[in-house]
């Protein structure tokens, strides 16, 4: 009887099984990270505007 842990890739270890199945996770992980807009690193850019300064008499 063929083994029932592993189904879909019965000729697999257990430990290939897993690795696999890592590989997967890693790589669903990494295509949502991709998908991502890319930060912008740019440091002189102003976000907000400055405080006022003060009056100085």
């Amino acid at each position: 009887m063929p083994d029932q842990r592993n189904s879909t890739r019965p000729f697999l270890s257990e430990r290939d099984a897993q690795f696999v199945e890592q590989t997967r996770t890693t790589i669903n992980e990494t295509l949502e990270l991709l998908s991502q807009p890319m930060p912008d690193t740019f440091l002189g850019r102003k976000t907000q505007e400055p405080f006022p300064k003060g009056e100085t008499d």
